[in-house]
């Protein structure tokens, strides 16, 4: 894979043929790609150029595309059509692509009011959801670049104004549908390519293809996004040098009133607005982490003592302020943290380390400081790299969470023995079938954890609610606790039947609470309440490899399950009704419905 990604790297994507010929290279060679994705589009207009930008940035994220255009403007026949490409092949994703002159011709028109199309759009993603439980995207329409009523005042409408609102009603149905619904913003879009790199006139009136190459490859994007938080590509850390990455200039000579780090003036405001770009990932949940070669105290001088540094030690999950081997730093932060190192995203300014974590860590994401520094605040938000489906409570108190943590560590270092140590801080979980507002950070775990997961099943918030609705299957959540502070919702295991065999689905934990043995305490209530409930005689369970899952291989058999073959990897396991076998676990508080 990584000779598809250096091939790929070396590409010319401005140029269309380069593009194309390729994405044709990659497809045509037996690659084996660590994950897949089905996208279909339902369409109004031709939209097909963007396939080849959909493929290389999939391509480059290891996942092997397989993409579906419906007819020309036939959308609504296909979604009510049971024997459309929809249904004959299920997608993950839908992209419902649509022109607002194909859906009403009259729409730059003078006097026209968008209340009949508002109401058919919203209409059509009704439609949409009720017959799939794929992800669908959605897109805003593009408002006029020029007043019709030139520069003169008027009572008239020019058209702008109905077509704002009518996305306003987008993004608000979108919002209202959070977990299946997201927005491919062409308003944005097009504010970011212009009009000259973003539309071509004469392909739309010719063939009704309105969009260049800047504008497709911007579209492409958002949807690769979404299909990779949807899959589990998701960055969870972001690693920070210090000097010249959060401020300007070498704290250790400048001292705290020499660095560049200001509310007004450039290049300060630079690093200030950088600090801002932090502080919203640090509300979304992203763990933020330092590893400066530098000393602790001049950096915690910065942190608790400058004005304009936003940044403090409250916002950070961790860090290694000293003057040791990069490389070894953040392989110790990412045992520290428990996280897998290809979860982190690794900022410096210096050429030489970044190519350090390059050549030994090639997992990392490594992004270096832009030699353009006005174009640094946004450099964390161009490629969505920690961008996820949704944001849980449990995210946005991610870094309190980190600095339990710390205390915990502390904790067992004062023990010789893990169950005298698991005892003394408390543990309880509380395990119930999955409620309404614990849907959305149930699905968020089975997209995002790698590590404690058997099977990494990957579903959306409408799978699991479709899961909870129907009585052939049960999800359960695990939320834990301690004396040192909330873990959160931090386990799920989704069952369902088929007669007297019970079938599990999914068994995942979080991270943050491997090593406690709740895994087992979860399995042991879920067992004993279905076994009841649905009169189950024999349980049935697989364990699926991935890249990251190898700790759990031996899960199944620890716990009693006999194993009956092994197909590709994958184990399948069989075990009689009351033979599950465990450690002991006496010291977690288990609390049911």
């Amino acid at each position: 894979m990584n000779s598809v990604k250096k091939y790929l790297s070396s590409v010319d994507i401005s140029s269309i043929a380069s593009l194309i010929s390729a994405v044709d290279h990659v497809s045509a060679l037996n690659v084996s790609f660590d994950k897949s994705a089905s996208i279909s589009f339902l369409r109004n207009f031709t939209i097909e150029g963007i396939e080849p930008y959909i493929k290389y940035h999939l391509y480059m994220s290891d996942i092997k595309p397989n993409i579906v255009f419906g007819n020309y403007n036939t959308v609504h026949q296909e979604v009510l059509d049971g024997n459309s490409h929809l249904y004959s092949s299920p997608a993950d994703v839908i992209v419902l692509s649509l022109m607002l002159e194909q859906l009403d011709a009259e729409c730059r028109a003078p006097n026209w009011s968008a209340g009949k199309t508002k109401e058919q759009i919203l209409q059509l993603f009704d439609l949409v959801a009720s017959k799939s439980s794929a992800l669908i995207i959605v897109n805003t329409f593009i408002p006029p670049f020029y007043s019709n009523l030139g520069i003169a005042s008027s009572s008239l409408l020019s058209g702008g104004e109905e077509i704002t609102e009518l996305n306003e009603s987008i993004r608000d149905y979108v919002k209202g549908h959070s977990g299946q619904f997201f927005l491919a913003d062409w308003e944005r879009f097009i504010r970011i390519t212009g009009e000259g790199k973003g539309i071509d006139y004469r392909y739309w009136y010719m063939s009704k293809a309105p969009f260049k190459k800047d504008f497709l490859n911007l579209y492409a994007l958002e949807i690769v996004k979404i299909v990779k938080a949807l899959k589990g590509y998701v960055k969870k850390c972001l690693v920070l040098d210090c000097d010249n990455v959060l401020w300007g200039g070498i704290i250790g000579e400048d001292e705290l009133n020499g660095i560049n780090l200001d509310k007004n003036d450039y290049p300060g405001r630079a690093y200030y607005d950088f600090q801002m770009s932090v502080l919203h990932l640090v509300e979304r949940g992203v763990s933020v982490v330092l590893c400066s070669k530098n000393n602790e105290e001049d950096v915690w001088n910065v942190l608790d003592h400058h004005p304009c540094s936003l940044i403090k030690r409250s916002h950070l999950s961790g860090w290694r302020i000293n003057w040791d081997n990069k490389v070894d730093n953040l392989i110790s932060l990412a045992n520290e943290l428990n996280l897998g190192i290809d979860s982190f995203v690794f900022i410096d300014d210096d050429p030489s380390e970044y190519e350090l974590v390059k050549r030994y860590l090639p997992e990392i994401t490594v992004l270096q400081v832009p030699t353009n520094l006005y174009t640094y605040p946004q450099l964390l938000f161009r490629e969505g790299l920690f961008d996820a489906l949704n944001i849980s409570t449990e995210d946005k108190q991610r870094s309190v969470m980190y600095q339990a943590e710390a205390q915990r560590r502390q904790e067992k270092s004062r023990f010789e023995n893990l169950e005298e140590y698991l005892a003394s801080t408390e543990l309880s979980a509380v395990i119930h079938l999955a409620r309404d507002h614990e849907i959305g950070r149930v699905a968020q775990l089975t997209q995002k954890t790698n590590q404690f997961n058997l099977t990494t099943r990957r579903y959306s918030e409408r799978d699991i609610r479709d899961f909870c609705s129907d009585p052939a299957w049960a999800v359960y959540s695990l939320t834990a606790k301690d004396k040192f502070g909330d873990y959160g919702l931090t386990g799920v295991l989704i069952a369902r039947h088929e007669g007297e065999e019970g079938i599990i689905d999914t068994l995942l934990l979080s991270c943050r609470i491997l090593g406690r043995r709740f895994e087992i305490s979860l399995v042991e209530h879920c067992f004993r309440d279905l076994e009841d409930k649905w009169n189950i005689k024999r349980w049935k369970a697989e364990y699926i490899p991935t890249k990251k899952n190898q700790q759990v291989a031996n899960f199944w058999n620890s716990v009693g399950s006999k194993q009956v073959e092994e197909i590709n990897g994958t184990r399948s396991y069989f075990m009689e009704r009351g033979g599950l076998k465990s450690e002991n676990t006496d010291f977690i508080k288990v609390i049911g419905d």
